[in-house]
């Protein structure tokens, strides 16, 4: 399962993220074969209802949170002319066919509705030129994105493009569920709240780290590689206290199930002085959800021979969030 700022996908275990935006508003994201495979998807969203369309005066940015203080209904979004965006995308790829002197043909179905409750949309399309590609172009009402969404090849990938397309879009979701984003790449399936956003991150071929912000409060999570040469040196703990956060001297340790069928380390405790001084600092002065307590765990999984750790800041009206943060994460 592949997941980045609110969409989800599956595709082929052994497929490989290769590229994707900080952006959740408007962003992309791709994934490619293995090996020197030739066929990719691509996927590419955008808010419909984004702030950003208009100026950035200060009523646009304050005219939410009034909207929600007096429970006034957002405003109507104007319809997004699907056609039209997808006839853009075609052109552009028709031109890149043209410096190739490739003959580029496409077909358009008609628009129709889909979705478990008609939450879609959606309009199908398909191109040959240089290569040949095949996708869909929808609006969701739910979460109010225009996604645009398509497998692309090689003319020889024809089958491969059609399979990889099937099972993209019977498995596509655009949204949350439930209150919680999916995060998938490199071995590393977890939900976090979807009222968190990425601040950062690390992505080496050993170690992989996302850090979530939702105002002051964060959720840390990290993936280690070739953990049997790890422990050899070091216990999950000791590796864990060496790369926590903070200082977690004194901080309380209990063994427990991460919910992943796996034992492992949990600390918790206070944040220290220290710490909330740091905490501070990585939030820009923000006191909005200002964390006072921390919660922690490590676990190792034998079957992907890798290290898992969760780290939460939070505040004593998030108590829970490390639990239900844990309980989504799959590490094989």
């Amino acid at each position: 399962m592949v997941g980045w700022q609110g969409v989800r996908f599956t595709l082929p275990p052994e497929w490989n993220v290769t590229g994707f935006s900080l952006d959740r508003e408007n962003g992309h994201i791709r994934v490619d074969s293995p090996g020197a495979g030739t066929v990719s998807v691509q996927v590419r969203w955008s808010n419909a209802a984004d702030s950003r369309q208009g100026p950035q005066t200060p009523y646009y940015m304050l005219a939410p949170y009034f909207r929600k203080w007096l429970k006034r209904p957002n405003p109507t979004v104007a319809k997004t002319d699907l056609k039209q965006s997808l006839e853009k995308m075609l052109n552009d790829t028709a031109k890149d066919a043209k410096k190739g002197r490739a003959v580029f043909e496409s077909q358009m179905k008609s628009e129709k509705v889909e979705g478990e409750n008609g939450e879609r949309t959606a309009i199908s399309f398909s191109w040959t030129g240089s290569g040949r590609g095949q996708g869909k172009i929808w609006r969701c009402n739910v979460c109010n994105r225009v996604v645009i969404a398509q497998v692309i090849g090689m003319a020889k990938d024809h089958n491969i493009i059609g399979n990889v397309a099937s099972q993209l879009f019977a498995t596509f979701h655009d949204h949350s569920i439930e209150g919680f984003d999916l995060w998938g790449l490199y071995d590393l399936q977890a939900s976090v709240p979807d009222d968190f956003r990425l601040e950062s991150h690390k992505l080496m071929a050993g170690h992989l780290q996302l850090v979530f912000a939702r105002g002051a409060e964060r959720i840390i999570l990290n993936r280690w590689g070739l953990a049997n040469i790890t422990l050899k040196k070091f216990t999950e703990e000791e590796w864990f206290r060496a790369n926590a956060y903070c200082n977690t001297a004194g901080f309380t340790v209990t063994r427990e199930s991460m919910g992943t069928g796996h034992d492992g380390a949990k600390l918790s405790a206070p944040l220290p002085l220290t710490a909330r001084f740091l905490a501070l600092r990585d939030a820009k002065g923000s006191l909005r959800q200002f964390p006072t307590r921390y919660a922690g765990g490590v676990w190792h999984c034998a079957q992907s021979n890798k290290l898992f750790s969760i780290q939460v800041l939070h505040n004593k009206k998030s108590e829970g969030l490390w639990e239900s943060v844990v309980q989504r994460c799959l590490c094989h």
